[in-house]
């Protein structure tokens, strides 16, 4: 299984666009010989979400890229995580 990091270093080493604010994963305007058919097919396979934007566009996002900004942001969306627990002995 691949997380969103690596997934997101694999597309932009493909000539994929990366938003680091929201990780909106993109076709560059200057990178004709991409398409969205690896796009479509990652969200079909659940590895990237897809929703609007602020122009109601239509768009793919990593999941839970706002949770890689911070160890505290991480365990606010996976708790459950062996990390994330702490232990009082």
């Amino acid at each position: 299984m691949i997380n969103p990091l690596d997934l997101a270093e694999l597309l932009e080493k493909e000539g994929y666009g990366l938003d680091d604010d929201t990780g909106e994963v993109f076709v560059p305007y200057e990178n004709d010989t991409l398409n969205n058919e690896l796009l479509i097919t990652l969200s079909s396979l659940g590895k990237l979400n897809v929703g609007r934007n602020g122009d109601w566009k239509l768009c793919f996002y990593l999941p839970h890229w706002g949770c890689y900004t911070s160890m505290e942001d991480y365990c606010l969306e996976f708790p459950q995580e062996q990390q994330c627990k702490c232990y009082d002995v």
